[in-house]
């Protein structure tokens, strides 16, 4: 079962936002220009106006912040990030990031993880960072076992 959202959908809820607000700056000011809302009378076609628009700003700031870790995770590692898996749990990089946490590399050995307590950062002290500094799960156990330093990179 695919759990994606069909961008589709998500920009038939956007156009759907802007439409409403459109209307509602047409009932209350009698222009298509949602700031003569804000020149009326009516303090709930402000209030409306301005929820929607809102969610509507928000909206397209995730949708730049999901389209920049795509891209991103593409960048880094030259396949398209749709077909990534991640090594520690087995589900796709991208379909799970919100649950398992956002897309990770592995300074060591350049493969991308989730970096979340199940796969990158597994058996590893809780902290919040952007940029891992110590090397995955499969570098720290070949390092233990080869009796090698953990930072060395190689």
């Amino acid at each position: 079962m695919n759990t994606q959202v069909n961008p589709k959908v998500t920009f038939g809820c956007l156009a759907i936002i802007a439409v409403v607000i459109f209307l509602v700056s047409f009932l209350a000011a009698g222009s298509l220009n949602p700031l003569d809302v804000y020149a009326s009378d009516s303090i709930l076609a402000k209030i409306i106006v301005t929820i929607l628009a809102g969610i509507l700003v928000i909206s397209l700031l995730q949708m730049l912040a999901v389209y920049m870790l795509r891209k991103s995770v593409e960048i880094g590692t030259g396949k398209p990030a749709e077909d990534l898996i991640c090594p520690g749990c087995g589900l796709p990089l991208m379909q799970y990031a919100g649950s398992h946490g956002v897309p990770i590399r592995c300074p060591t050995c350049k493969v991308s993880w989730h970096d979340g307590p199940a796969c990158y950062n597994k058996g590893m002290p809780k902290a919040r960072i952007t940029i891992p500094t110590y090397p995955c799960p499969h570098c720290r156990s070949a390092a233990l076992c080869d009796d090698r330093d953990l930072f060395d990179g190689a």
